[in-house]
């Protein structure tokens, strides 16, 4: 015969409690896309590139469907502009075409969710997670990013930052920027991370950025930048636009960006199933041990 003692009992519900729980950290895990005809681009714009100044980037500058880049020179795109320009060429396709799928790829579930206008500097350090605000996000001071893995930060509006504000911490590989519409770093900005808008992306005077800037449907607008795009390991290098390849179209239209509220939704019912499973378990176990004592 069965017994069942308050041993047996605490077990089965401290078992119960951490699958459900294993459930859920399994939900909130951030994932880094990686990219491939994108990942040797420190701009791209689909209407137009400009510059005002000297700006640098360490990468291609491109734009497509759009074919205007205006600015360089002064400006200099990746060492070289005669080789680091790409005016709506087969590589800024590919380019353009790998921006909007990694911009589908990052509208993962929600760890974190804020209304419109979170300041992310009162957040901050912040740990790896998705970040998702229902508005914009704004950043007025330091955000620093803690410890080691993936953060993204999703929004279904803008991304603004004041003046001389900053990013540090993190491998700018893994920091990514999901914007539902357009994204401006103020003047003095010193910023890390992947950028991409759905719309414009405006960098003013002086701000920095290690990373990319590469907007979906809108212009890139530049004045007196550093970008220094990252290297990542996980980027596929992109073929060789004389390579003889199949050129890819640029159809693609980019997903609206969703609130995170959905996913988030679906973590909340993987946690109500979870208690609800511990407060039907508690009086079966009690009653058939109520029996086993008859």
């Amino acid at each position: 015969m069965i017994r069942f003692n308050k041993k047996t009992l605490f077990g089965i519900l401290i078992s119960v409690i951490a699958l459900g729980f294993t459930g859920l950290n399994s939900a909130y895990a951030a994932t880094s896309p990686t990219l491939s005809g994108s990942s040797s681009y420190s701009v791209l714009g689909h209407t137009a590139v400009s510059s005002t100044g000297s700006t640098t980037t360490s990468g291609d500058v491109g734009v497509s469907t759009g074919t205007a880049i205006t600015g360089f020179p002064s400006g200099i795109a990746g060492g070289d502009n005669t080789t680091h320009l790409h005016s709506n060429d087969a590589s800024a396709i590919a380019a353009q075409t790998d921006n909007l799928s990694t911009f589908g790829t990052l509208d993962q579930g929600c760890d974190h969710s804020y209304a419109d206008g979170q300041d992310l500097t009162l957040l901050s350090p912040l740990v790896p997670g998705v970040y998702c605000s229902a508005g914009s996000f704004k950043l007025t001071g330091n955000l620093t990013l803690s410890g080691s893995g993936v953060w993204i930060f999703k929004t279904v509006s803008s991304l603004v930052t004041s003046p001389g504000s900053s990013v540090t911490g993190g491998d700018p590989c893994n920091v990514w920027w999901r914007i539902g519409s357009s994204a401006t770093l103020d003047t003095t900005t010193s910023f890390i991370g992947n950028i991409l808008a759905l719309t414009l992306i405006t960098l003013n005077t002086g701000a920095t950025l290690n990373g990319r800037a590469l907007a979906q449907t809108g212009a890139v607008s530049l004045d007196a930048n550093t970008i220094t795009g990252p290297i990542c390991s996980g980027s596929t290098t992109p073929t060789s636009p004389s390579s003889p390849t199949t050129t890819p179209t640029n159809s693609s239209t980019p997903k609206l960006p969703n609130t995170g509220y959905y996913s988030s939704n679906n973590n909340l019912i993987l946690l109500i199933g979870t208690l609800t499973a511990i407060a039907i378990l508690i009086p079966a176990v009690l009653i058939i041990r109520k029996k086993h004592n008859l």
